[in-house]
């Protein structure tokens, strides 16, 4: 019986490998967030800032038919992952919500500076 056990176990390790080197590894598999998320919306919900919404792009968002100041597409979500301090983008947040804003660029200067347009257009300009 020993025997019969060490076959099964050389038999499943030898699969194993196999199927382990013919998988592509995750970064040849690299794929957007726009395309992952495209026709997509998560609902986050925390303390901090309440309800907020995850979409592919402008026309997801639109579609969605929440305020855009709770809605963050792919590349504003990207702007605002880099910024890294939690109270700086909670204030973000806070200042897209109340304006009904899009993020439109992040910049790195001695302050971070957060561009912002709102929907009629009009651009406002955050330094934290």
């Amino acid at each position: 019986m020993a025997h019969l056990k060490f076959n099964i176990e050389s038999y499943v390790n030898d699969l194993a490998k196999t199927v382990l080197d013919t998988q592509p590894v995750a970064e040849e598999e690299s794929v957007s967030l726009e395309t992952v998320l495209s026709g997509l919306v998560i609902e986050l919900w925390s303390d901090p800032t309440g309800q907020l919404f995850i979409v592919a792009d402008e026309d997801d968002a639109q579609r969605l038919g929440v305020q855009r100041g709770n809605v963050y597409t792919g590349s504003e979500l990207r702007r605002v992952v880099q910024i890294g301090d939690p109270a700086i983008v909670l204030e973000i947040h806070e200042w897209k919500r109340a304006f009904n804003g899009h993020l439109r660029e992040v910049r790195r200067t001695q302050y971070q500076t957060v561009l912002m347009e709102k929907p009629d257009g009009h651009q406002t300009r955050n330094e934290f």
